[in-house]
């Protein structure tokens, strides 16, 4: 039973090959798709940099000259998140993710009988034990 090799030493046997011009047709496609996603790969990787770097570079102006209305600024954004964070938080019930809280509110806004999510689960439980008290 023969096995692909990993990702570089791929890489590596489509290059030595190419290099000896015996490339078969298909792994010509190989190679190239193998080039285009390390083409992706780095493209997005020096985005990521780029945007670090002009991150950085606006934090060290700042703390060379702090602007103290950019600060107050940061600070009331922060906390008008922590407040939405919170009241999202207070929102759910034990256990229960916001994804799963959010799914359940788009496919209805009261508890259904059937559905998958928590919020619904629980609610019914609730109903039927009040039921049967």
């Amino acid at each position: 039973m023969t096995t692909q090799p990993p990702e570089a030493d791929r890489l590596h046997v489509l290059l030595n090959r190419l290099l000896r011009s015996v490339l078969l047709p298909e792994e010509c496609e190989q190679l190239a798709g193998a080039v285009r996603e390390l083409e992706q790969r780095y493209a997005r990787l020096t985005h990521i940099a780029t945007v670090a770097c002009q991150q950085t570079d606006a934090l060290w102006a700042w703390r060379a000259d702090p602007d103290p209305q950019a600060a107050l600024t940061v600070h009331l954004a922060a906390e008008d998140r922590i407040r939405d964070l919170e009241a999202e938080v207070a929102r759910l019930t034990a256990g229960q993710c916001t994804h799963t809280r959010a799914m359940c509110e788009q496919h209805h806004t009261t508890p259904v009988a059937g559905c998958p999510y928590p919020r619904c689960r629980a609610a019914r439980d609730r109903d039927q034990r009040a039921a049967t008290a």
